[in-house]
């Protein structure tokens, strides 16, 4: 037989026509039982490939997203970290200017920005919280296309408006019932020449509320202009870098870029990248990220296997057709290869249905959980209600439901298809639907015609 008899009596099998089907067994095809198998095996790997897309897509998406934010407004690509900050603040400042200059001459780097960040303790006029405090230059907000893309402006702008304003997260504003036009007291620690460690504090005024869209971001950043936070936060709190933005975080040519400015940084500099900075976070996303794919990959490991069930069933009620194949000439090997590629098909069909679903669910995936959120916190307040009858005012006291608490997720997941990656676990399942065919396939090819025959 030739490959295309193959195919078509590999199809036939799967959907074979009622007049054939009749004469088989003097039934309506619909009442097969191998067929109804096959067509569940075909569902079930459609329905595994499903969760496989939605989760690479959720999770690559979130990584990303907290990714983006983590690299382009937090530790930049590259860092030129300054190891001893010099007690001449203003001769300080002008020396990192000089090097941020040389910087942004080299190839590859687009732009530097001078930093000094410190933690420092938050008082508004709720309560009190812990905070980051980046002092940065007023450029950084004008010339930074990340920090306009990925900032949400709430209130005010992303600007200074003084010399004592401050631009301040919305999860921090919120904690400490801090608007624009507010004063916000920092309050840090510096040590006297005799040793003895005393508060030191500072007062600004809230020039602009924003968000990145990253609550544990947003909970901790104050930013102050750059001479303030030179004045307000000591060396013992604080370090003092330059962020170095470069064409793209993740090029291969990072590593040369970071050489280069180490050269031009000297001794009393250290240059890093982005990576190196964020070790830890970053390899807990790729880990969680790992974990979820193979838990997932379990169940399309579990619907291959409905697959080879659904071929032995097939294998069974063909006895028959498989005797007169034998009989008329068809060699083993075929009828192996016919049985293989009835697996293969059986996963191509679970594939094209799942795939696009999949990516449909992906895409949709904040309006999914938004609708998820909705009727959970429906019932989650019917019985809320109903546990409260009688206590009054049981609507103040309800707290909604978030299925992803958004002070450890972003508040909207920017979704990104990676396509490379779906190719992948359809090549895969279609892979896992192939190999489980083989042994119900040996199974049919080692039928003995004569035997078949006569148990018919």
């Amino acid at each position: 037989m030739t490959i295309s008899t193959i195919m078509r009596l590999a199809l036939r099998f799967m959907f074979p026509s009622k007049p054939e089907a009749a004469i088989a067994d003097k039934t309506s095809s619909n009442k097969s039982p191998a067929k109804k198998s096959v067509f569940a095996a075909m569902i079930c790997v459609a329905f595994s490939v499903i969760p496989l897309i939605v989760v690479l897509v959720f999770s690559d998406s979130m990584i990303k997203g907290m990714t983006d934010r983590i690299v382009e407004l937090s530790s930049f690509h590259l860092q030129s970290i300054q190891y001893k900050a010099q007690t001449d603040i203003f001769g300080n400042i002008e020396s990192l200017k000089e090097q941020a200059a040389e910087l942004e001459k080299l190839d590859g780097v687009e732009a530097a920005y001078i930093e000094r960040t410190g933690m420092a303790l938050a008082a508004g006029k709720k309560e009190r919280s812990g905070a980051s405090v980046r002092a940065v230059e007023p450029k950084l907000f004008a010339e930074n296309a990340s920090f306009k893309d990925l900032f949400e402006v709430k209130s005010g702008a992303l600007a200074f408006e003084g010399e004592r304003s401050a631009v301040i997260g919305s999860a921090l504003a919120e904690k400490t019932g801090l608007a624009v036009g507010d004063t916000l007291h920092l309050i840090t620690m510096r040590n006297l020449p005799n040793g003895k460690v005393v508060p030191k504090t500072a007062a600004f005024t809230v020039s602009g509320i924003v968000s990145s869209g990253y609550q544990e971001l947003d909970a901790l950043w104050v930013f102050v202009p750059l001479e303030a936070g030179f004045e307000f936060l000591a060396s013992n709190v604080s370090r003092v870098f330059i962020g170095i933005k470069t064409k793209d975080a993740f090029s291969k040519n990072l590593y040369a870029v970071q050489n280069e400015c180490q050269k031009i940084a000297g001794k009393g500099y250290g240059v890093y990248t982005w990576q190196e900075l964020n070790r830890s976070t970053y390899e807990t996303f790729n880990t969680t990220k790992t974990m979820l794919l193979f838990i997932m990959f379990l169940i399309v490991l579990v619907a291959s296997v409905n697959v080879s069930s659904a071929l032995i069933m097939l294998t069974m009620e063909k006895r028959k057709e498989i005797a007169i194949l034998k009989a008329i000439g068809a060699s083993p090997k075929e009828i192996r290869l016919t049985f293989v590629l009835t697996g293969f098909f059986t996963g191509l069909g679970g594939v094209i249905i799942g795939l696009p679903l999949g990516i449909l669910c992906a895409i949709k995936s904040n309006e999914i959980i938004s609708f998820f959120e909705k009727i959970v916190n429906i019932f989650a307040y019917l019985g809320y209600t109903v546990s409260h009858v009688g206590a009054g005012a049981a609507a103040e006291g309800f707290i909604s439901v978030r299925l992803l608490d958004p002070e450890f997720y972003l508040t909207n997941i920017p979704i990104a298809v990676p396509f490379a990656e779906i190719f992948a676990i359809a090549a895969v399942t279609l892979l896992l639907s192939t190999v489980v065919s083989l042994i119900p396939a040996y199974k049919a090819a080692n039928e003995k015609p004569l035997e078949s025959l006569r148990k018919i």
